[in-house]
């Protein structure tokens, strides 16, 4: 069985990084039990759901156990466009990694400037040399900061415009965390997305998470282009131009139909209609 699943492995191209999502919120925890496919939730190897505090995760990750293994983990910071670690999940890394002198160092590492909303920076806490964050390092070598909002003023979210202000803000800070984790690590620990000040419902933002979470965990599996025209379509972007002949030609082996890809509405629609369940435990 594990030389057939490391082949497959192989053959997908997925580097195996484990997922961990984290949060306080259980009606968070339970959504994206709900919204993430069972096979990959059964498969804890490679993710984990963690109801509780970061520092109950943490001290679960220190024990060593099965449940958490690993010797490299990034961590998702998606806090503010100035780095300030204020509220929410940032506040959790404020308390776990030193309070003031770690927020300084850490802006330091961001050049204290303005960083957009939608952009990815990588931050080595190796670099740091605040004793507090030594000590409590342990497996965590990176945090990735990716700003949900610029600052913390008022809801980004407008009910009369859910996929802007969040089917669309959740997606692409998932998939910035996942596209800029470091080579180097084996997990990558991210908390529930915008449901904080950003104000987006948890049912939003679990089902941006989830499919972003599906198209990574694909890998291989679809090509680049395909999953380019999936998130064009999931984030209502019909552009005709921009849907090859060639991925015409694999939703059909796929068995993706293209005319209800071309009509999704992701405030009514399931994602299992865009992306069909068998394809995504074929590497698992």
């Amino acid at each position: 069985m594990t030389g057939s699943l490391n082949k497959r492995c192989l053959l997908s191209g997925v580097r195996r990084m484990r997922i961990i999502l984290c949060d306080t919120n259980e009606i968070i925890t339970d959504l994206w039990r709900e919204s993430i496919p069972q096979a990959y939730i059964q498969n804890d190897k490679y993710l984990c759901i963690h109801h509780g505090q970061l520092q109950s995760l943490m001290d679960s990750m220190r024990k060593g156990d099965k449940t958490h293994h690993g010797n490299s983990y990034a961590i998702v910071s998606p806090g503010n466009s100035y780095g300030y670690l204020g509220g929410g999940f940032d506040k959790a890394l404020y308390n776990y990694f030193g309070g003031k002198p770690f927020e300084t160092w850490f802006r330091n590492q961001l050049g204290t400037r303005y960083h957009t909303v939608g952009s990815a920076t990588v931050i080595d806490l190796q670099r740091c040399l605040e004793e507090k964050t030594i000590e409590c390092r342990d497996g965590i070598r990176y945090i990735i900061h990716v700003p949900t909002v610029v600052a913390p003023y008022a809801p980004i979210f407008d009910p009369q415009n859910p996929l802007k202000t969040g089917f669309e803000p959740v997606f692409n800070a998932m998939w910035n965390a996942l596209m800029h984790s470091p080579s180097d690590i084996d997990g990558l620990i991210i908390p529930g997305l915008c449901t904080g000040y950003a104000g987006v419902p948890p049912f939003i933002s679990c089902k941006s998470m989830a499919f972003a979470l599906r198209l990574y965990m694909m890998g291989d599996l679809i090509s680049k282009e395909l999953k380019n025209v999936l998130i064009m379509y999931y984030l209502r972007y019909p552009f005709e131009p921009f849907f090859p002949e060639k991925c015409k030609m694999e939703c059909q082996k796929l068995g993706i139909d293209i005319e209800t890809l071309k009509s999704f509405n992701v405030e009514k629609d399931a994602i299992e209609l865009i992306i069909p369940r068998r394809i995504l435990t074929l590497n698992l």
